[in-house]
């Protein structure tokens, strides 16, 4: 099939399926999504280099020699998704460089990796973590309010997680440099971002249910300073059930 008669043919059916989805029930979406699939594979196949993901500068590794990596997780890309300039890229190569803040998508023809454009990012999903892109300022003093944000928990209230790998150098040559992570915790309450580095502060945030919530922490043996993440996302689920 020519490829500008596939276009069309790819835009048709993509929009055949969007009027269909408000006619089909919950139980029908995973073919739904399955089928968008698909149809989004068989456009990547067709347009190959002119893929918009193609849009962004070669990725050099600039780091010296250090124990560990700077990616998330693992040092090698990893299969994910990304909402990348509009388009949804399922199935794709990803790294997450948590130094630099940047993604690295790997070509499939020629294995290129491409440094992506950090604001055509909305989201892209790697081991089943989502990571969101947040351009806007925030309200609170204590969030950096750029960059890309793992988002750990949502509903009336969500939890952040923003991760970050910095090159520790040392001044000794005969010495070699490593990788350290830091991770902060964030809960957005009514559009204000509060940062999470206590039990005091995540019971903080909960103050109007404070009570409640220090009692079932105490019953599921939550404890903030071996696991936070967990501590946080529990904590704040079980606060969202009080509050509706």
């Amino acid at each position: 099939m020519p490829k500008q008669s596939l276009y069309f043919f790819i835009v048709f059916s993509l929009s055949l399926f969007q009027h269909t989805l408000a006619q089909i029930s919950l139980t029908d979406t995973g073919f739904y999504r399955s089928a968008i699939n698909n149809i989004i594979q068989l456009y990547t196949d067709s347009v190959k280099e002119k893929l918009r993901l193609y849009n962004g500068t070669e990725f050099t590794a600039a780091y010296r020699s250090s124990a560990g990596h700077p990616f998330f997780e693992y040092s090698t890309p990893q299969k994910g998704d990304i909402f990348y300039d509009g388009i949804l890229y399922p199935g794709v190569q990803l790294s997450y460089d948590l130094t630099r803040d940047e993604i690295i998508f790997v070509t499939p023809a020629n294995n290129l990796n491409i440094k992506l454009i950090s604001q055509k990012v909305n989201w892209f999903n790697l081991q089943n973590h989502l990571f969101i892109n947040i351009h806007e300022d925030s309200n609170s003093v204590n969030f950096r309010g750029t960059g890309f944000y793992e988002l750990a928990y949502e509903g009336i209230y969500s939890v952040l997680v923003k991760r970050k790998k910095n090159l520790d150098q040392s001044s000794r040559e005969e010495t070699v440099s490593k990788f350290i992570q830091s991770t902060k915790y964030y809960v957005v309450k009514e559009n204000l971002y509060y940062i999470i580095d206590s039990k005091r502060s995540l019971l903080a945030v909960c103050k109007d249910k404070k009570t409640e919530v220090s009692k079932y922490m105490q019953k599921e043996k939550l404890d903030f300073k071996k696991d936070p993440g967990n501590t946080i996302i529990k904590a704040i689920d079980y606060y969202t059930q009080l509050k509706n």
